[in-house]
C-alpha cells in the first residue's frame, strides 16, 4: 500500500520553528548567579582554518558531528550516516554497489560536484585515492571513506566552501575531514546487529578501543582500535515484499513486459535449438501471428535440450503466452526453457571488512609532543553476476558473429556464436546448429580485495611565539579485482572442436577451465607528503591580536592499475583492460592571516600557490568575514574563494579502459544506416533491420524492443589536459533570539569551469551527422562486409566509439543550507531538544559545450540533485534513558523526457497508468526513524533504532518497489530495518 504524501518538510519548518521558539521563550528562567571565572581554554584547529582559535565559529560553515551524535544516530555504519546529511549527493557511491570499475568502496559527493570536487582528509591530512580508472561517480578520482574504524573517530568536521586555498587540490565543493581520538584511556567493547525486519541483508560488527597513559602525568598516551564487519548477500528474490510488487506487475504487463519473477531471459542452461540459415530476413506466420524470423520464436527454432525444470518450461509451468505479451510478439513454443533473472541478480553485495589504527603520542618536554599512527583497512566485496550469456540473437551462416569488442590497439576481436557441428554430443539433428546458452556452472563471483595502508609521523609544540606542526605521511591504496570465471575466446573456440565442455550446465571445475579463467586487475595508488605549519600572533588589534599561519607542503603522487596479461590480450569475450600507470610531484607554499578588525568582526584572508611536474602552476586565495552585529544574538559570516583541481593521474597520464555509454537524453541516429524522414518512427535501412542504427545511444524512452543497451567506447588519457578551476562565495547568519534558540541560514553559489570529463556520445554522434567525413575516425563500425550495406563500403552498424577526456565549460550551483536547534527547559518527563536541518539548492545548471544549450538539472535525476532535502529530529533523554524521532525527506526528481513522455495527453497505457498515481518521477522520499538508548548498567550502554518506519519507498523509479529503488545498493533497498548496539567501558 502506497505511503500518504504529507505536507513537504521545507513548508513545515516555519510553523514549527515559530511554536518552539515560542514554548522556549516562554519557559525561560531568570540567570543564574555568575558562575567561577573559568580555566583558560585551550586553543583547537578547526577545518576551514590553519590558525589555532578557541572558538570554533569561523567565517567558513562548518558542520561538526561528534562521536556521541554518530553513536546516537541510529545508523549502522558511518557511510549511511554521511549519505543523510543534505549537503551530500546521490551521485555519492555506497559500498553495496559496484561502480563498474571497482566494487566495496564509498564516496562523498558536496553539493553535486561528485567525489573529485570534494576533498577527503584524515586529521587534516589526504588519504590515497582507489588505484582504479574510473570515469563515471569520480570521473578520475575515487577516495574510499569506509577504511576508518567507527570507534576511533572524535568528529567529523564538514566544510561547505571552496578551500583549496588552505588543502590545494580537490577541495572545490568542500572539504570532509575525519578526526580520530588522539588521548584515551580505557578498554571499550561495542557490538552491533541488523536486518530488516524479515531478516533479510544481516549486519554485524565488532569493535574494540583501548589506550592506556596520561600525557599530563606520565607523558606519554597509547590509542588504538580494531574494527571487524560482515554484511550478508540480498539477493532481489529476498525482497519480494518490498514496495508494490502487484501495481509494479500491472505497470509492467501493460507496457507489454513480463511480470517481475517471471522467467524473462531465452538464455539458460538448458540451451534451446536454432537453424543457422543463409537470411534472418522476412516473417512466417506461427499459429495466426506473424513472426520476424530473426525472432527465437519464429521458424528457425529447432528445439530445446531436456532438463528444463517445468516452471521454466513453456506450456507446463510456464504459459505460451506470459502476461505482458504484446499481441504481435509470437508465442513462445511448448518445451522452450526460459531463465528468471531475479532468482539471481544481487541488490546488495557481501562484504567482509576489518579496520585498524593504533597512535602514539609522547610529550618530549613542555614545549614539544611527538605523535606516529599507523591506520590499516581491507575490504573484500563479493559480487555475485548474473550467469553469463554470449548473445541472444541469431545469426546467419554468412555472419556468425555475436561480440565483438576492441583492443587497445584501435583492432577489433569477434567472437562467432555458439555453432555446434553435427556429431557433438549436445547437437541432437542432422545440421550445425546454434544454441542460445547460459553459462550457470561458471563461478560467479566479482570479487574486489582493497587494502588501505597509512602512517603519520609527526611533531606538534612551541617555538617561540609560534604553535609548530609538522609530519610524514605515506598513504597507500592497493585494490584487487578478480571476476572469477569470464569466458574466453580461445578456450570456447577450441572447447567447441575438442568437446570438452558440455552445454547442459553441468560442467565440474576441470570441464569449466576448458572454457574461462578469471579475469584480474591489480592497482597501487601512493601518497608521501611532508608538511609543515606555523601561527602565531602578530600585533594587537581593537578586536584582539592579529595571526598568521604559514606553511610548505611537498607531494609525491603514483597511480598503477595494471591488467592480467591475459586480459591485455583481448582473450575475455567483451572485456578490454581497464589500466593506467603515472606518477607526480607537486610544491605548495600557503599562508593564512587572522584580523580582528574589532571587536566584532573578524576578516580572513589565504593563498596558496602550487607547482605540479604534469601540469604547471595553480594560485587560489580565499577571504572570508566573520561580523557579531548582536553580540551573542545575530552575527554574520562570508567567504569568497577560488579552487581548483588537477587532472587526475588517469586523465592526465597513460591510460586506457572501455566505458559503455548510453543516452537518457534523446534518441541518436546513425545517418549513414537509419532513414529518419519521420523521426517519430525512424526505419534502418539494413535487412533485417538493426535497432542500434536508429538509436546508436540506446535511449530508453522508445517503443517496446528498440532498445539496444549500452555503446562500448574506448576512452585514453590526454596529456593536455589543464586543471578544473573554480569560484564560491557564502555568507550566512547565526541568530539566537533567546538562549536555548539557535538558527544559521547559510547562502552559498559553486562555479567550476574547465570541467574535465569524457567526450559524450551523444556530441559525437551530433558532429558526425552534421560532417561524416570530418568525424568518422570517432565511430568504429563492424568490419564484417556481410554486414554492410548493399553497394556501400564500410557501412557496418556502429560496434563501438572512440571517446577522449578534455576540458569543457562549467557547471554551477546555489542554494541555502539551515541549521535551527532548540533546546528545552527540563520537565518531570525528562529533557526534550529539537533540531531541524537541510539544504535547498535553487539552481543546478550545465553548460557541456560551447554554443550549447545551459542544462538546468536541479530536481532531475540527470544530476540527482534534489531541490530539497532535511530532516527534522526530536531528542528526550530521563535519568538512563533516551529516545530520539526523525523524519526525513529528499524531494521530487524530474526524469526529463521520460517525465514528459509520461504525462503526455497521448501517453502509452503504461504511461497513463502512473501519471494517474504520481509515478511519473523518482518520488519524494518521506521516512521516519526512530530510537534510543538505556544506561541502567554501570558502563553498559544499549541502543536501538528502527529506520524507514512506514516502510516508505517513495523515491522509487516508476511503481514504488525495491526493483528500481533509485539508490541501487544501498541498504534502504531492505525497507524498514533495525540496529541494535551494545558498547560496554573498562575504565
Amino acid at each position: 500500500m502506497r505511503t500518504p504524501r504529507t505536507k513537504p518538510l521545507a513548508t513545515l519548518i516555519p510553523a514549527v520553528l515559530a511554536g518552539l521558539v515560542s514554548a522556549s521563550v516562554a519557559a525561560q528562567t531568570p540567570a543564574p548567579a555568575t558562575p567561577p571565572t573559568p580555566a583558560k581554554p585551550e586553543k583547537i584547529e578547526v577545518t576551514g582554518s590553519l590558525i589555532k582559535r578557541v572558538d570554533t565559529e569561523t567565517p567558513s560553515v562548518v558542520q561538526i558531528i561528534t562521536a556521541q551524535q554518530i553513536k546516537e544516530s541510529g545508523y549502522a555504519t558511518i557511510e549511511e550516516l554521511m549519505r543523510s546529511l543534505s549537503s551530500v549527493d546521490a551521485s555519492s557511491i555506497q559500498d553495496g554497489a559496484a561502480s563498474g570499475f571497482v566494487g566495496g568502496l564509498s564516496t562523498i559527493s558536496l553539493r553535486g560536484f561528485g567525489s573529485q570536487g570534494t576533498l577527503i582528509l584524515i586529521n587534516g591530512r589526504r588519504v590515497a585515492p582507489v588505484a582504479a580508472v574510473d570515469i563515471n561517480f569520480g570521473r578520475g578520482s575515487l577516495i574510499n571513506v569506509n577504511t576508518i574504524p567507527k570507534e576511533a573517530i572524535e568528529r567529523i568536521e564538514i566544510l561547505k566552501d571552496g578551500a583549496s586555498a588552505l588543502y590545494g587540490s580537490d577541495a572545490m565543493a568542500g572539504v570532509v575531514n575525519y578526526v580520530l581520538k588522539k588521548d584515551y584511556q580505557g578498554i571499550d567493547f561495542s557490538g552491533s546487529y541488523g536486518a530488516n525486519d524479515e531478516g533479510v541483508g544481516q549486519t554485524t560488527r565488532a569493535a574494540v578501543t583501548f589506550g592506556f597513559g596520561d600525557l599530563s602525568k606520565n607523558r606519554y598516551n597509547v590509542f588504538g582500535g580494531f574494527e571487524v564487519s560482515k554484511r550478508d548477500s540480498v539477493m532481489h528474490s529476498e525482497l519480494k515484499d518490498r514496495g508494490n510488487l502487484g501495481e509494479h506487475n500491472t505497470h509492467q504487463n501493460l507496457g507489454n513486459v513480463t511480470s517481475r519473477f517471471t522467467p524473462d531471459s531465452s538464455a539458460t542452461s538448458t540451451p534451446n535449438y536454432y537453424r543457422v540459415p543463409a537470411s534472418l530476413a522476412g516473417s512466417t506466420v506461427i499459429n495466426g501471428i506473424t513472426v520476424a524470423n530473426n525472432n527465437l520464436f519464429g521458424a528457425n527454432y529447432l528445439g530445446t535440450a531436456a532438463g528444463c525444470p517445468p516452471e521454466n518450461t513453456a506450456g507446463l509451468g510456464l504459459p505460451n503466452r506470459p502476461a505482458g505479451f504484446a499481441a504481435t510478439t509470437g508465442s513462445m513454443p511448448n518445451g522452450f526453457c526460459r531463465f528468471n533473472f531475479d532468482n539471481a541478480d544481487e541488490a546488495i553485495a557481501k562484504q567482509d571488512r576489518i579496520n585498524g589504527s593504533i597512535r602514539g603520542t609522547w610529550q618530549i618536554n613542555n614545549d614539544f609532543t611527538a605523535y606516529a599512527d599507523l591506520m590499516y583497512s581491507q575490504t573484500e566485496t563479493t559480487e555475485k553476476r548474473i550467469p553469463y550469456t554470449m548473445t541472444t540473437s541469431l545469426v546467419t551462416s554468412g555472419n556468425r558473429t555475436a561480440v565483438t569488442w576492441p583492443l587497445l590497439s584501435g583492432t577489433f576481436l569477434s567472437q562467432p556464436a555458439i555453432i555446434l557441428p553435427v556429431g557433438h554430443p549436445d547437437n541432437p539433428t542432422t545440421q550445425e546448429i546454434q544454441v542460445i546458452y547460459r553459462f550457470t556452472d561458471l563461478k560467479l563471483g566479482d570479487i574486489n580485495d582493497l587494502k588501505t595502508y597509512r602512517t603519520t609521523v609527526g611533531l606538534q609544540g612551541t617555538w617561540g611565539a609560534w604553535d609548530i606542526d609538522t609530519a610524514l605521511l605515506y598513504t597507500k591504496q592497493e585494490n584487487e579485482r578478480i571476476q572469477q570465471d569470464r569466458v574466453r575466446s580461445s578456450l570456447l573456440t577450441s572447447a567447441i572442436a575438442n568437446r570438452t565442455y558440455r552445454f547442459n550446465g553441468q560442467n565440474d571445475a576441470a570441464a569449466a577451465a576448458t572454457v574461462a579463467s578469471d579475469a584480474v586487475n591489480k592497482g597501487e595508488s601512493e601518497i608521501s607528503v611532508f608538511d609543515i605549519r606555523g601561527s602565531r600572533e602578530l600585533f594587537a588589534m581593537a578586536g584582539g591580536n592579529a595571526a598568521i599561519a604559514v606553511g610548505a607542503e611537498a607531494r609525491r603522487e603514483e597511480l598503477a592499475s595494471v591488467p592480467s596479461d591475459i586480459y591485455l590480450q583481448g582473450d575475455f569475450i567483451g572485456l578490454v583492460a581497464n589500466g593506467t600507470s603515472g606518477k607526480r610531484s607537486s610544491k605548495a607554499f600557503f599562508a593564512e592571516l587572522r584580523l580582528p578588525v574589532v571587536k566584532a568582526l573578524e576578516l580572513q584572508a589565504a593563498v596558496r600557490h602550487e607547482n605540479f611536474s604534469d601540469f604547471g602552476n595553480s594560485t587560489t586565495g580565499k577571504g572570508g568575514f566573520k561580523y557579531d552585529a548582536v553580540p551573542g544574538m545575530l552575527s554574520f559570516r562570508g567567504t569568497l574563494a577560488t579552487g581548483f583541481r588537477a587532472p587526475a593521474i588517469s586523465q592526465i597520464s597513460n591510460s586506457f579502459l572501455l566505458s559503455f555509454h548510453s543516452s537518457q537524453d534523446r534518441r541518436v541516429f546513425d545517418s549513414l544506416r537509419c532513414n529518419s524522414s519521420n523521426p517519430s518512427a525512424p526505419v534502418s535501412l539494413a535487412t533485417p533491420g538493426v535497432t542500434r542504427d536508429c538509436n546508436v545511444l540506446g535511449f530508453t524512452s522508445v517503443p517496446t524492443g528498440q532498445n539496444p543497451g549500452n555503446l562500448p567506447t574506448v576512452v585514453s588519457g590526454n596529456p593536455n589536459l589543464k586543471p578544473e578551476t573554480s569560484r564560491s562565495y557564502t555568507v550566512g547568519i547565526i541568530f539566537e533570539p533567546v538562549k536555548d534558540v539557535d538558527i544559521s541560514l547559510d547562502w552559498w553559489r559553486f562555479r567550476r569551469n574547465e570541467e574535465i570529463r569524457v567526450q559524450r556520445g551523444i556530441d559525437i554522434m551530433d558532429a558526425y551527422n552534421a560532417n561524416p567525413a570530418a568525424n568518422a575516425a570517432f565511430l568504429i563500425r563492424d568490419p564484417n562486409p556481410q554486414s554492410w550495406l548493399p553497394g556501400i563500403a564500410n557501412s557496418g552498424p556502429i560496434v563501438a566509439l572512440v571517446r577522449g577526456y578534455g576540458n569543457f565549460k562549467w557547471t554551477e550551483t546555489a542554494g541555502m543550507d539551515y541549521d535551527i536547534n532548540v533546546r528545552f527547559p527540563t520537565t518531570s518527563i525528562g529533557k526534550f531538544s529539537f533540531n531541524a536541518n537541510g539544504t535547498i539548492t535553487r539552481y543546478f545548471d550545465r553548460l557541456i559545450l560551447e554554443g550549447g544549450t545551459v542544462e538546468r538539472l536541479v530536481g532531475t535525476s540527470t544530476a540527482d540533485v534534489p531541490k530539497f532535502k532535511g530532516s527534522m529530529t526530536l531528542r528526550w533523554n530521563q535519568g538512563n534513558w533516551t529516545g530520539w524521532l526523525r523524519y526525513n525527506e529528499t524531494s521530487a526528481l524530474d526524469r526529463g523526457a521520460t517525465t514528459t513522455a509520461c504525462l503526455s495527453p497521448t501517453a502509452s497505457a503504461a504511461n497513463q497508468f502512473l501519471a494517474a498515481r504520481g509515478y511519473c518521477r523518482v518520488g519524494r522520499e518521506e521516512t521516519v526513524d526512530i530510537g534510543g538508548s538505556w544506561r541502567g548498567i554501570k558502563n553498559l550502554t544499549i541502543a536501538a533504532s528502527i529506520l524507514n518506519l512506514t516502510e516508505n519507498y517513495g523515491r522509487s523509479v516508476d511503481v514504488p518497489n525495491t526493483f528500481n529503488y533509485w539508490d541501487n545498493g544501498t541498504s534502504g533497498q531492505l525497507g524498514r530495518r533495525f540496529n541494535i548496539n551494545l558498547d560496554y567501558k573498562f575504565k
